[in-house]
């Protein structure tokens, strides 16, 4: 199948962009892609947005869910939690999240002061001897 190419305008200044692809888009999807590519103040703070957001997903993925080593990875479960807090951080609604696991693990995930999405994983082990 070739290519396809059409124009599709960005969603925040209007401006037709040309857009090439190997199978048919409909139009939301096309107008992601023009967003994607044009060059408004708008739309590359909203592409710089954008890969922030993938790449929290793809550390979260990393340090706890199919990426991380098989003795590191945590139930589906709070992977989608932590997803979810991903995304409820990168809409605004919250500014971080923190989650004690079993076995003394903790994922934590927020924002910092330069935009980016920190996603973090501590393991404290502790031992003690009694007598």
């Amino acid at each position: 199948m070739g290519k396809e190419l059409r124009t599709a305008p960005c969603r925040f200044c209007g401006q037709m962009v040309q857009i090439e692809y190997g199978y048919k888009l409909t139009e939301p999807q096309a107008q992601e892609e023009a967003t994607m590519a044009c060059t408004c103040i708008e739309a590359v703070e909203y592409q710089k947005e954008k890969t922030r957001k993938e790449k929290a997903l793809q550390n979260v993925s990393a340090l706890f869910g199919g990426d991380a080593p098989p003795d590191k990875r945590a139930g589906k479960g709070i992977v989608n939690i932590l997803r979810a807090a991903v995304e409820e951080i990168y809409t605004g609604g919250l500014a971080k999240v923190t989650l004690n696991l079993r076995g003394g693990i903790k994922a934590s995930i927020s924002q910092n002061s330069k935009g980016e999405i920190k996603v973090e994983r501590t393991e404290t082990k502790k031992q003690e001897l009694t007598e």
